[in-house]
């Protein structure tokens, strides 16, 4: 018998055998596919949550790349990915020698040396080689909302649900917006002699979630939830309600997008219209996000269920969960965040340790109620700039909303503090639209990418909160402490329902 020749996998490949495996294929079975031994799978099992998070930092995959080797400078390569995904995420258009100077840039600022760093043509194409780096200019830059591109769009979209003979109820639209789930209104973290609100950093974490339903409204799927950490200390023995991801910069990246859409997406929308007793048939719709992967890649095994891009620069105008429903999220979320803060009793002294006592588990489960409290009715509202002919006999077109109203939340908390908002300041805050925080806070300076780049190591052991409590709480201490905030609620004269948010 001849001996079996040497076969060196790429990543790509050694992901397809982890998924194999995760469907419980046989390894025999997959070991002669791949032409390789059984214990090559079992490696391949056993360096799976290596692999994994290896070419989750990756741009757009792993592309041909074999190994998980290590760049020589591992800071220095760290920090210009973190910049170079920055600058892709604003839309900047980046060339090679754009990345190369930035990259000596660097190199002077961790060294202190002016030579020694070349950051030649083979650097560069070993760089993009690594992080799955496939096309550097971004032929679009960040311009005003292209109308002109919308009608033709509606059209295509309008054959594409003919030709598939789609419902409402199989046409799908998903979307990322950061959230900063500790963040209050700067005014009222800032006393009249400081010139900075204290704790800031703590103040900016932040995480990103996806909303995602159908065009009818009825079906509203887990939100997927990304921070950096792969396993917050804040959720040990909990069961959670998302779809949860660690990524060390909190990015929704290719791989990412591709294990929801392959893991959560495709079996869930399928299993909701089988009880509907539509065939498993849907359209996904998504923007043009850099972190999405290709429409080929995003296709069900049948062909069935598949994605469709929205044309550049038109999010504003036609994207659903641009049309309200990210922004109620939000405007619930900070309610909660609002009365969680007065209903602590450190708060009057120090709202950096109110602040303190909200974990990540507790920002992902008032997210999620956040979610659940989204009227369908706005749902099926926000499609109507996309849907026009689909939608406009089957909604009103008043859509009533719970008005949230926060002024007295923002004015309880502004007892403590010497700087007012005005009622106008309190709601452009709770406002604020679905990725202006992100625009606003979070664009990162050479300094602060360098520092995130020399502590990556450690990202995985980051603690998301102060203490956490591991304690089983009791029935009648529950029953005591909810007591306790309804009789709070109604001593400051609020509608105890808020507190339920």
């Amino acid at each position: 018998m001849a001996p079996r020749k040497h076969v060196t996998l790429t990543l790509d490949q050694k992901i397809e055998i982890i998924k194999l495996m995760e469907n419980g294929q046989n390894y025999g079975m997959i070991a002669e596919k791949y032409g390789i031994g059984k214990s090559t799978v079992g490696d391949i099992k056993k360096n799976k949550e290596k692999i994994m998070k290896f070419v989750s930092t990756t741009e757009r995959g792993p592309g041909t790349r074999k190994t998980l080797k290590e760049p020589e400078n591992l800071v220095l390569e760290n920090a210009l990915f973190i910049w170079f995904m920055q600058q892709r995420r604003r839309h900047i258009p980046i060339s090679g020698e754009i990345i190369c100077e930035k990259a000596r840039l660097f190199h002077r600022e961790i060294t202190k040396q002016e030579d020694g760093f070349t950051a030649s043509r083979g650097w560069l194409d070993n760089f993009k080689h690594r992080h799955g780096i496939r096309r550097l200019k971004i032929t679009g830059e960040k311009l005003s909302c292209d109308e002109a591109s919308i009608e033709p769009f509606r059209n295509e979209l309008q054959r594409v649900i003919n030709e598939n003979n789609l419902d409402l109820e199989q046409i799908y639209n998903a979307d990322e917006s950061g959230l900063f789930w500790r963040m209050l209104p700067e005014h009222t973290l800032t006393s009249s002699h400081e010139k900075n609100a204290p704790g800031r950093k703590m103040i900016k974490a932040r995480i990103i979630f996806m909303p995602c339903a159908n065009a009818s409204g009825t079906h509203k799927l887990p939100l997927l939830v990304i921070r950096t950490a792969q396993k917050p200390r804040a959720f040990k023995s909990v069961n959670l309600p998302v779809y949860y991801r660690g990524q060390k910069n909190a990015w929704a990246t290719r791989v990412l997008f591709l294990d929801w859409f392959q893991k959560q997406f495709v079996p869930v929308v399928c299993e909701h219209l089988l009880n509907v007793n539509l065939p498993p048939k849907a359209l996904l719709l998504l923007d043009n996000c850099p972190g999405h992967p290709s429409a080929e890649e995003l296709r069900s095994d049948d062909g069935n269920i598949f994605a469709m891009f929205l044309p550049p620069n038109t999010t504003a105008l036609i994207q659903p969960m641009d049309q309200n429903v990210i922004q109620n999220i939000k405007l619930n979320y900070r309610k909660s965040l609002l009365v969680n803060v007065l209903a602590d009793p450190v708060h009057g002294e120090n709202l950096i340790d109110a602040l303190k006592a909200i974990n990540l588990k507790d920002a992902v489960f008032s997210l999620v109620n956040c979610w659940k409290l989204v009227p369908p009715m706005l749902i099926k509202k926000s499609w109507k700039h996309l849907l026009p002919f689909q939608t406009e006999n089957k909604i009103d077109e008043v859509v009533e909303i719970n008005d949230i109203q926060i002024s007295t939340l923002i004015n309880q908390i502004q007892k403590t503090c010497t700087n007012k908002m005005s009622d106008s300041q309190a709601q452009e805050w709770a406002c604020r639209g679905a990725d202006e925080d992100l625009a606003n806070h979070e664009i990162l300076t050479d300094d602060q990418i360098l520092q995130i780049a020399a502590k990556e190591d450690d990202i995985d052991d980051e603690d998301e909160s102060g203490s956490i409590s591991t304690s089983k709480v009791s029935p009648s201490e529950a029953v005591n402490a909810l007591n306790t905030v309804l009789q709070w609620a109604e001593d400051e004269n609020m509608d105890s329902t808020d507190i339920l948010l």
